[in-house]
């Protein structure tokens, strides 16, 4: 039987003839998550000052009790609502491209170059607004200096800053020993907790401490629905030690049972006697710290009716400029059925 001869095809010269081997996507390696304002609800800001009105349930009594068509209870005059405010902040970005870059040929974006750069920067605008939003510590100048976690309203020459997380939270607070660390002492977005001297705590996230806070955001508030602890990766790690943390457990996070238990491989669940608490990683929150959050009391308000603002930039050159801006201000609406526990590792 004849054996037919091939012949090899020589390999063409990689660096002349052959695209090289890249592929037509782009990854970026940083995580893009942003679970506070993200689940939060949001609304609308008409004016630099943003204002809204809280209000209390009178504690429950087990004494009323009346005879029938008798005189009623003598009435009391309502509850006077509460009003609290914060102010605009505005962040930006902004971003350049040429258009030469238009024109070529370029992997991994489909479209045009513009359109892409404006969605990363939207994106790192979003990220911006999570990490700015979830501050705790510092306290923000009157004017000029690095903004802090308390609120300033914007002047001609100093930017507005929206009070943080950390500046509303006054019900529910556990700080670790430390020096001078102190919880926050009003609800008004114009004060801070203090995370103690060098900033470097060393307590070990603690079980009462840890109870202590969930058993205060029950009493204020009754309703774990929407709760959730939130902590950089490096605290939620911690919690493994505690007793409330498992590797499996008989309910999910509506309380009902499951056939044989949820395998936890993550810190995911945290057991409290109220029920099971999801615990949320967030890379943008403050070192050393965690909250409980009740997403369904808080907001966040944009002004001009959406998230980001793009505006285009003159430019003499063969180039296109655009500006992204993000106007938006922190609401807490009951800080009672929140927590924070502070200087901890």
């Amino acid at each position: 039987m004849t054996i037919a001869s091939s012949v090899s095809v020589p390999l063409l010269d990689g660096s002349k003839n052959i695209r090289e081997d890249l592929g037509n996507v782009i990854f970026n390696v940083t995580p893009f998550q942003t679970p506070f304002t993200s689940g939060i609800a949001q609304t609308k800001a008409t004016a630099d000052t943003h204002e809204w009105l809280t209000d209390t349930l009178a504690v429950a009594v087990s004494t009323n009790a009346v005879v029938e068509a008798g005189d009623p209870i003598p009435a009391e005059l309502g509850s006077t609502r509460t009003r609290k405010k914060n102010y605009i902040q505005i962040a930006d970005s902004s971003v350049v491209v040429t258009n030469k870059a238009e024109f070529m040929d370029r992997a991994g974006v489909p479209g045009r170059e513009m359109a892409y750069q404006l969605m990363k920067k939207g994106k790192e605008l979003q990220m911006d607004v999570e990490k700015q939003t979830l501050g705790a510590y510092g306290l923000t100048p009157s004017t000029g200096g690095t903004p802090g976690a308390t609120q300033r309203q914007g002047t001609s020459t100093d930017p507005g800053v929206s009070a943080s997380f950390g500046s509303w939270i006054l019900t529910n607070q556990e700080v670790n020993a430390a020096t001078n660390a102190a919880k926050n002492t009003a609800s008004d977005g114009t004060t801070a907790p203090t995370i103690g001297s060098g900033g470097t705590p060393t307590n070990l996230i603690g079980q009462t401490a840890l109870d202590n806070l969930l058993d205060g955001v029950w009493n204020s508030s009754g309703d774990f629905g929407a709760l959730k602890l939130m902590a950089s990766a490096g605290t939620v790690s911690s919690l493994r030690t505690l007793n409330g943390m498992s590797d499996s457990v008989d309910t999910n996070l509506n309380g009902n049972s499951t056939n044989g238990g949820n395998i936890i491989s993550r810190v995911a669940v945290y057991v409290s006697q109220f029920g099971p608490v999801a615990v949320v990683p967030n890379k943008h929150m403050p070192a050393n710290t965690l909250y409980a959050v009740d997403y369904s009391t808080w907001g966040l308000a944009f002004a001009g009716g959406k998230k980001i603002h793009t505006t285009d930039l003159a430019t003499s050159t063969s180039a296109e400029r655009k500006l992204l801006e993000c106007y938006y201000t922190l609401e807490c609406r009951s800080e009672e059925a929140n927590g924070a526990y502070y200087n901890i590792t």
